[in-house]
């Protein structure tokens, strides 16, 4: 394991520690779980950004979708492809 010394707020140490005694477990062990949680769910956001352009690219019923799909994902995403 890595030390790494962090600055928590006042209330969120006295959170933390209320949970930690509540959970029976450390200050550190909960630290640690939120740091995988946040690891898994930016992780996730960045596989899923791709697929948060689906269905962007305007209305159903849209008759030109497929000739001119990369022109609706750009503006969608704010990006020009070629």
């Amino acid at each position: 394991m890595t030390r790494v010394q962090i600055l928590l707020t006042e209330e969120q140490d006295r959170r933390l520690e209320q949970l930690a005694r509540r959970l029976r477990t450390s200050k550190a062990m909960l630290v640690r779980e939120g740091v995988d949680l946040l690891l898994h769910h930016r992780k996730r956001r960045v596989v899923d950004s791709l697929l948060e352009l689906v269905g962007q690219a305007g209305r159903v019923g849209r008759k030109d979708i497929s000739g001119r799909h990369d022109a609706y994902l750009a503006r969608a995403g704010g990006k020009h492809f070629p």
